[in-house]
């Protein structure tokens, strides 16, 4: 009688434990049919249709995330009004979202994953989402709107905890000296330009653009570096580069290579961003998980010996106190196995790895540019040919390569 009786209270109060600490679905998302019809309603490119309607199958809980793919596809398709679309609506999300979010702060409880939060990316991805869009700005010559977008690259990259490694974007700083140019502003041209190659002490600075140079060429190489958990129960988070062909790029001229040098190292931006502020909830998270764990085996454990015990000696009372601590210490097994210290993995998995920037002279004779990728062993894997407009003033030239 003993035997059923425990395991019953044992079935009871675990069903209890999980049910009660079990997530609840997005209520947003919605099924492969219902996003099919939503997305067929509206007119976008067949290439990016599985983009928008994976935004509304995953709900709101990775809408931003799935804008920043979008945006990402649309960039290297060349559908330069869809991408800037979608990144208005990242930069929107990106700077609502707060603590006031409902499912932000069940994150926070030992019972919920921090995946549940509204994705809205680390300090490196929110920091790109602004240069992307900076980026869609100077090829429209909107100057003033591309220089805010690569200030606030820098002010989302101040959230490290690192004060020297603050707001070291060299990119955005040299591209904001661009702008800067642009409107003629030349001395804070000069200041940007000199920021930029303070960020990059052990590397060839960017070139300053020569007083002819009317185009630049950014080309953004690569796949973005991949989250990782670690620690005993993937409570931290941490990096490691994706695998990707294109390493480097060239501009073949005269029949020559001319390097464009590298500006960004977005591994070097994701890894110094510090200890977030849910690396320390998640590792109370381990924590509470361990030492509930650990109780809960000395329980089983011991009571389970005590049961041994009991029936050995034939002493019924002990026997059935040892099943009611073998029963508790089961529950408290069961209750640690709901604890949710892992760390947020999602990844805006289509950045780049690098960012490469290069100012150029067009005579407005050219029509053509050729540029050559070369993998992380100097090889060429690809030969990208560019047409130009014939123009005295080209703008920019941006190229996605992987």
């Amino acid at each position: 009688m003993i035997a059923p009786l425990t395991r019953s209270i044992i079935t009871a109060f675990s069903g209890f434990c999980v049910a009660g600490c079990a997530t609840a679905p997005d209520p947003t998302r919605v099924d492969v049919a219902t996003s099919d019809q939503i997305v067929s309603a509206q007119d976008v490119s067949p290439g990016l249709k599985p983009y928008y309607q994976r935004i509304h199958m995953e709900g709101i809980s990775n809408a931003t995330l799935n804008r920043m793919r979008l945006a990402s596809a649309a960039i290297e398709a060349g559908e330069w009004q869809a991408a800037a679309r979608a990144l208005d609506e990242v930069l929107r999300d990106v700077e609502a979202l707060g603590p006031a979010d409902p499912r932000s702060r069940e994150a926070l409880s030992h019972f919920e994953s921090e995946e549940i939060k509204r994705f809205k990316g680390e300090t490196h991805e929110r920091a790109m989402a602004y240069l992307l869009r900076g980026l869609l700005y100077m090829r429209e010559k909107q100057w003033d709107d591309a220089r805010a977008c690569f200030k606030s690259v820098q002010v989302h990259d101040a959230a490290k905890r690192d004060p020297a490694l603050r707001a070291n974007w060299a990119s955005a700083w040299w591209l904001e000296g661009w702008c800067n140019r642009s409107l003629g502003e030349k001395s804070a041209a000069r200041e940007c330009w000199e920021r930029s190659e303070k960020c990059l002490p052990s590397a060839r600075p960017l070139p300053r653009p020569a007083p002819s140079d009317n185009a630049l060429c950014v080309a953004l190489l690569g796949y973005a570096p991949l989250k990782m958990p670690t620690g005993d129960y993937g409570e931290r988070l941490s990096y490691r580069p994706a695998e990707s062909k294109a390493a480097a790029i060239s501009l073949r001229t005269g029949g020559r290579p001319r390097p464009i040098p590298l500006g960004e190292d977005m591994l070097a931006q994701a890894s110094s961003r510090g200890l977030r502020h849910m690396d320390e909830v998640n590792e109370a998270k381990a924590d509470g998980r361990f030492a509930t764990q650990t109780a809960g085996e000395i329980l089983t454990t011991g009571g389970l010996g005590a049961t041994i015990g009991g029936l050995v000696e034939e002493d019924r009372e002990v026997a059935a106190i040892g099943l009611g601590v073998m029963a508790a210490g089961m529950t408290t097994r069961a209750v640690a196995s709901t604890l949710q210290p892992k760390a947020d993995t999602r990844t805006w998995d289509l950045l780049p790895a690098t960012i490469h920037i290069l100012p150029l002279t067009l005579s407005g004779e050219e029509t053509q540019l050729e540029f050559q990728i070369q993998d992380a062993r100097g090889a060429r894997v690809a030969l990208r040919k560019v047409e130009v407009a014939g123009s005295s003033n080209a703008g920019l030239i941006l190229l996605v390569e992987r």
